[in-house]
């Protein structure tokens, strides 16, 4: 979808609902802005734990992850 969007005073731009079903942000949930370089900005919705354990494995003795395996997750932009 290659559309322009109006910025709102408070620095606010409404995602139409297709766009937002097609990567499932959800009303009140969170996403992640990362600019990729002086014109660009991508907007990244969190990935489940399900959607992780399927990328990288399940965890050791089905423990959650460690803070390590977490910074690496979030390196990786999985988290």
């Amino acid at each position: 979808m290659n559309q322009i969007y109006t910025i709102t005073s408070k620095g606010q731009v409404t995602l139409p609902k297709k766009l937002r079903d097609a990567v499932g942000l959800k009303a009140g949930g969170s996403a992640k802005i990362v600019q990729l370089d002086a014109h660009t900005l991508a907007i990244k919705a969190p990935i489940s734990a399900e959607e992780l354990r399927m990328l990288v494995g399940p965890p050791k003795n089905d423990e959650p992850l460690t803070p390590g395996e977490r910074q690496n997750a979030i390196a990786r932009g999985l988290l």
